[in-house]
């Protein structure tokens, strides 16, 4: 059996080219911890488990219309234009500036045009405790920041 030829230059550079862009993309999304480079960026939220006597916490938002009370609203592109993983990572700079929820509404408003606009939105989450890894009685609502339209 004949030994194989060497790649020829050009076909060696750009399988080399190749591999050095995607390891620098999977650098890239390891050190900035962002999923923006899916599927090259960091899952995280799939990277540890859950202690069976801990609990269990779902970032979640809630919109308020004038004099209403508040409501769900989904996260995603058909929504809010977001996913909630991606508000999850950018959570201690939205406690810091509630303003940054600001496009999310914008967004929302924008997708529901024929409803009354938001006058708040609040970014809360569902803590539910564990036993033996079952969810035990309803889950605490817990809000962690609102921004109010000005």
């Amino acid at each position: 059996m004949p030994s194989p030829s060497p790649l020829p230059p050009l076909s060696l550079a750009w399988r080399v080219l190749v591999v050095a862009l995607c390891v620098g993309v999977l650098t890239l999304g390891g050190l900035t911890r962002s999923n923006d480079l899916f599927p090259f960026g960091v899952l995280d939220q799939f990277s540890t488990g859950t202690d069976p006597e801990g609990e269990v916490i779902n970032t979640c938002l809630q919109g308020i219309r004038e004099g209403g009370e508040p409501f769900d609203i989904r996260f995603g592109q058909r929504s809010v234009g977001i996913e909630r993983a991606d508000v999850e990572n950018k959570l201690p700079a939205i406690e810091a500036d509630p303003s940054l929820l600001a496009p999310l509404a914008a967004e929302y408003d924008r997708r529901h045009a024929e409803e009354p606009p938001l006058r708040a939105l609040v970014l809360c989450q569902r803590i539910t405790q564990l036993q033996n890894g079952t969810a035990q009685g309803e889950a605490e609502l817990v809000e962690v920041v609102r921004w109010e339209v000005p």
